[in-house]
Order: structure tokens, then sequence, then C-alpha cells
């Protein structure tokens, strides 16, 4: 099990009041939503700054699913959901298909 730290932090009464209403419905304690809440947000983030590495073509779709966990076929998924473009140029993807048809 991961060592876990205690984090003091300010925010607004109506989102503790969201946290509470979340914990209630789901018969959890705040900590346990709050928790999660850092989870998915983490996730979120990263992987919105991996979708934008991709679309200033800094990492290949292969890195890409490697920095967020997913597969290569859920990143290319990723890709279509997000609207990014393959991140390869017109001329990139035609030497790639003449490399395919030479046989290499």
């Amino acid at each position: 099990m991961e060592k876990t730290v205690t984090v003091s932090i300010r925010i607004p009464l109506s989102q503790l009041e969201e946290i509470e209403e979340i914990a209630c419905r789901r018969k959890i304690g705040r900590s346990a939503v709050i928790r999660e809440l850092i989870l998915e947000g983490l996730k979120a983030m990263k992987l919105k700054m991996v979708l934008d590495m991709l679309r200033e073509r800094k990492i290949s779709v292969w890195k890409a699913a490697e920095l967020t966990g997913t597969t290569y076929r859920e990143m290319l998924k990723l890709l279509r959901i997000y609207n990014i473009p393959f991140p390869l140029s017109g001329e990139e993807i035609l030497e790639e298909l003449r490399d395919i048809e030479r046989g290499q």
C-alpha cells in the first residue's frame, strides 16, 4: 500500500457541499470522494497534456499511449474523439506507403 500524507486545502463552501452530497449518496466518506476526484482530475489533466503534445507533434501516438496507460488503438480512438489529426504529414504518410509497397 502506498504511503499517504495529509494535505490541507481551502475550497469554496459550495464545492464542499457538493462533495458531501456525493459522499452521502454513495454512502462513503468525503475523504474517499476527494481522493477519487483528485485521481480522476489527475488522469484528465495528464490526458489533456498528452493530447496537447500530440497536437504539437512533440510525441508519437505510441508514446502518447504509453504516457496515458492506454493501448495504441485506444489512443487512436481518443484522437478521433478529440478531433486530433494523426501526427504525420501527408508526405510522411506517402513515404510510409511507398516503404510498404517496396516491402520494407
